[in-house]
């Protein structure tokens, strides 16, 4: 008896379903006014009701009415185990294996002593991958890369540790233009699995990061040449990066040129007052060699300071700070604060990133690729570099290569930085793992680095 009344509820919602079918689609009611249109149940229903009404649904295959149930009891209560589990089911048994799996999760982290939900869910994402694998196939032959990019993100969810997955997702990223999002996504591919294939992959993938990023400079520079006066040094910062990647492109020679314009002819240097003792005690001892001497003063005194002038630390390294461009520069309106951010994240960079913007000028300080510490705008620390994320649109940015001595105000991995939002222990652990593989790699195998790498064995 006291199942006799859901029961009988359940038999009257089943007539109105069925009267309103048979009504034709004149009466019918707009998917948007389905829900409980024929009032299934109302605030007196309990959840043992709606779940015993759900049940007896899906015994009948009328699985929209069972899934009204169940999420009337879900919404209820939005931690009901039951619920998710029963729903997870019909979702299964119609297809929607994605959701299925979201509501197996979610219970599972609920209840984490339940072997049952890892084991239902671990079948469904056997199933979720053939279907999905056969999707991004499918997509891909057709060159639909970004709308295989979703499907290939959901099945490195469900199988982090597949090389071919994490290279298939390379390839698609470097076809919509995400040159280093590709080159990272290929390098975690060749961690899980060296393959050679992948190592091509990776060139192919660089070269074309190369060529892209050597045309955004050449844009860059065209935009700054025609800018106003004071930009005239940001331009020539990027005429050195172009010419330091490509050093065969005349046009970058050219206008680098025509901005230095001649070079200035160095001050007669005056000899110094000692040499003049020196020569008056000579000639009164040697009067031949101190005429021969006499003679040649002028060379002797220009030799002696070319050679102390080259010879001085201080001259090294202005000369190296002439001819040895930025490794990492460009216009914020090409590369974003965010993606330049990264790029040096990527590349391990030991150094400061200068952003130089309208409203002033910002450094960030990196350690091996890990920011530690930030000023901008009157900003320090994890503020500053949210605050140049989010409203830094236009300016420059160049990376001064050098050991740093500031004070960590930053102890965050950049991902979890840019990440706005996340908070959980494990989203933060695997934030700090991409950070660390993308340092890693890009020690490793980054452009970037081998250049750097190149100009130390030079000098």
């Amino acid at each position: 008896m006291p199942r006799l009344a859901p029961i009988l509820l359940f038999a009257g919602a089943v007539l109105l379903v069925a009267f309103a079918t048979l009504a034709g689609p004149e009466s019918r009611p707009s998917p948007s006014k389905e829900w409980n249109n024929e009032a299934l149940f109302d605030t007196t229903s309990t959840r043992a009701e709606l779940m015993e009404m759900g049940r007896a649904a899906v015994s009948l295959s009328h699985f929209t009415l069972a899934e009204i149930y169940y999420q009337e009891v879900l919404l209820r209560s939005p931690e009901d185990v039951e619920a998710m589990c029963e729903l997870a089911a019909l979702y299964h048994r119609t297809g929607r294996l994605e959701y299925a799996r979201g509501l197996l999760l979610r219970a599972g982290s609920l209840v984490p002593h339940r072997e049952d939900i890892p084991e239902a869910r671990r079948r469904i994402e056997k199933e979720l991958r053939v279907l999905l694998a056969h999707e991004v196939d499918s997509l891909m032959a057709a060159s639909q890369f970004a709308s295989a990019l979703p499907r290939l993100s959901l099945l490195l969810s469900i199988d982090p540790d597949n090389g071919r997955y994490h290279a298939a997702k390379a390839r698609c990223l470097a076809a919509v233009g995400e040159s280093d999002a590709a080159l990272s996504s290929v390098d975690l591919a060749l961690a899980k699995d060296p393959r050679e294939e992948y190592q091509r992959l990776r060139d192919e993938i660089s070269a074309q990061h190369e060529e892209r990023r050597i045309a955004d400079l050449e844009s860059s520079a065209k935009r700054l040449l025609a800018s106003k006066e004071w930009m005239r040094d940001e331009a020539a910062d990027v005429l050195q990066a172009i010419l330091a990647q490509d050093p065969s492109n005349e046009w970058a020679r050219e206008q680098f040129r025509a901005l230095a314009g001649q070079p200035l002819v160095p001050p007669p240097v005056a000899p110094p007052p000692m040499l003049h003792q020196i020569f008056d005690a000579a000639r009164e001892v040697l009067p031949g060699v101190a005429r021969s001497l006499e003679r040649h003063l002028t060379a002797i005194v220009i030799l002696i300071a070319i050679v102390l002038m080259f010879r001085s630390p201080l001259s090294r390294a202005l000369v190296k700070r002439a001819h040895d461009p930025s490794p990492l520069s460009g216009d914020l309106a090409t590369i974003d604060v965010a993606e330049a951010l990264r790029l040096v994240n990527a590349s391990a960079l030991t150094g400061v990133l200068v952003i130089r913007a309208p409203e002033g000028t910002a450094r960030v300080y990196f350690d091996s690729g890990d920011p530690v510490h930030c000023e901008a705008f009157g900003r320090q620390g994890h503020d500053a570099i949210s605050y140049l994320t989010k409203n830094v649109e236009e300016g420059t940015f160049a990376m001064k290569n050098g050991r740093i001595k500031t004070q960590r105000t930053i102890d965050q991995p950049l991902d979890l930085i840019l990440a706005e939002g996340v908070t959980t222990t494990k989203e933060r652990d695997a934030a700090a793992r991409r950070n660390l593989a993308r340092r890693e790699q890009g020690r490793k195998k980054s452009r970037m680095a081998e250049l750097l790498e190149t100009k130390s064995d030079k000098s």
